[in-house]
């Protein structure tokens, strides 16, 4: 079981503090949600802080959930910056599209995540399953921290598993907490995005000791 917490949710003024407090924690890898105010309507980071983010924390695992519909200039901006590992939505380009970029992260050996967001069913999984290093679904509609997690997901993360056969991690991402991860792990989940329920009330390290021992 691996948590990744999503600074989208920590104190952007104290966003280095934050992170830092996460990984004496014992984190090993950061969820970078990247919004580009268009596929999603809101806005977030940008490569500089992947590159600064890599450079303070080199041991860290960046992921990068892109939640953009421009990827042929946003994949090869955050290969550049570092990324260790890229998750491209499915909704956001076409199959063939989709296709190309996940050879072009395996070529640069950047690993690869597939988003589902909550109305994309999981039969498009097996098509890309061989360029694919894990599968996010997303537990709420993409585009704002602090909702609620979708209650009818959990049969998604069952199917995900059944279909996957074991072969792919899948991790959950939207209102994940100590309720909610147990229930997701229940159904096959095995990495946990969580950002308010981490970094919302200032008690981060044990926050994220109480998620830990949940899904030991």
């Amino acid at each position: 079981m691996l948590i990744a917490p999503s600074i989208l949710n920590a104190n952007n003024l104290n966003l280095k503090s934050d992170i830092a407090a996460a990984v004496v924690a014992g984190i090993s890898r950061v969820h970078i949600d990247i919004m580009d105010g268009h596929f999603v309507p809101n806005l977030s980071f940008g490569p500089q802080l992947v590159s600064d983010f890599k450079q303070a924390f080199p041991d860290i695992t960046a992921e990068i959930h892109l939640m953009s519909d421009k990827p042929d200039i946003f994949v090869p901006a955050f290969v550049s910056a570092g990324a260790d590992l890229i998750e491209l939505h499915y909704e956001a380009m076409s199959a063939a599209e989709l296709d190309k970029w996940l050879t072009y992260l395996n070529q640069h050996h950047v690993k690869a995540g597939l988003v589902l967001s909550p109305d994309t069913p999981v039969t498009v999984l097996p098509k890309f399953a061989a360029k694919l290093d894990q599968v996010l679904l997303m537990t709420v509609y993409p585009g704002f921290g602090g909702q609620k997690f979708i209650p009818k997901m959990i049969d998604k993360i069952n199917r995900a598993k059944e279909l996957l056969q074991g072969k792919l991690p899948i991790e959950v991402d939207g209102g994940i907490d100590a309720e909610t991860a147990q229930i997701a792990k229940s159904a096959g989940a095995s990495i946990f995005v969580a950002g308010s329920y981490l970094f919302g009330n200032g008690r981060i390290a044990e926050q994220i000791a109480e998620l830990t021992e949940i899904l030991r």
